[in-house]
């Protein structure tokens, strides 16, 4: 078999697998955080959401694309709930981490 025969059956079983991927990985709702700002925030985006003031709800669909865990205030150190500073343009707002629930506290 010549060489552009092999590479022809080649990338048309790698196509046929990438399409067959996508299709799985779409119905899953997977996502792939390898950056610790974004494990953090897909951590908090599966707990329960608690605010301190309801007028300060967003929308956790902008959630995991807007905004950024700032390391440097936040307290990982805790055992129980630790607390993460998470900002944005606009917000700036700490979270305690809990077990179950996310509790949200507004930044002045």
């Amino acid at each position: 078999m010549s060489f552009l025969k092999r590479l022809y059956f080649f990338l048309f079983g790698l196509s046929i697998g990438i399409m067959i991927l996508i299709f799985v990985i779409n119905k899953k709702d997977t996502r792939f955080n390898y950056t610790p700002n974004k494990r953090v925030l897909n951590d908090i985006y599966k707990k329960n959401w608690v605010f301190s003031n309801q007028n300060n709800a967003f929308s956790k669909d902008k959630f995991l694309s807007e905004f950024d865990v700032n390391f440097s205030k936040s307290n990982t150190k805790i055992d129980t709930c630790k607390v993460y500073y998470i900002e944005s343009k606009k917000l700036e707002f700490s979270v305690q981490n809990c077990e179950k629930n996310a509790f949200f506290i507004l930044n002045k």
